[in-house]
């Protein structure tokens, strides 16, 4: 798994979220995290300063690296760790897999809604509609 720094770089706190669930960062500080998970809050922080310059239409851009104002923000947002992926731990054992996938994400296992904790762990069905022969296309070439 690919991992990078995310750094909040403005002078205030930056609260970022990801699957439901929200991290406040201080001032100044740089956390190791995924690169994935790094790269959603870096696009979050740049889009906020960058709204707070005037710049609102160089937020998200369907292609960055044609905003210079966006990329020069993103950039001081998000460090590249160049540590090979082998030095974050044993990925030939699942349970250290599981761990950093864990502790990555939340992996949280999403509840079923209400009314339906009988159907857990049960097969998905298959519900077949009409056959095509039921459907008589003769009609649809008649006048009304």
């Amino acid at each position: 798994m690919k991992r990078a720094f995310f750094k909040n770089f403005s002078d205030e706190p930056f609260t970022g979220g990801y699957d439901g669930r929200t991290k406040t960062f201080a001032p100044g500080s740089e956390t190791h995290m995924p690169l994935y998970l790094a790269e959603h809050l870096a696009k979050h922080l740049a889009n906020r300063e960058l709204i707070k310059l005037g710049k609102i239409t160089a937020t998200s851009p369907k292609k960055p690296e044609e905003v210079p104002d966006f990329m020069e923000m993103f950039s001081r947002a998000l460090i590249p760790d160049n540590t090979p992926e082998s030095d974050f731990g044993d990925f030939g054992d699942p349970k250290s897999l599981d761990a950093i996938i864990k502790s990555a994400s939340g992996n949280k296992k999403m509840p079923l809604p209400k009314g339906a904790q009988h159907m857990e762990n049960k097969p998905d069905m298959i519900i077949e509609g009409p056959s095509d022969d039921e459907d008589d296309e003769s009609e649809f070439d008649q006048p009304k």
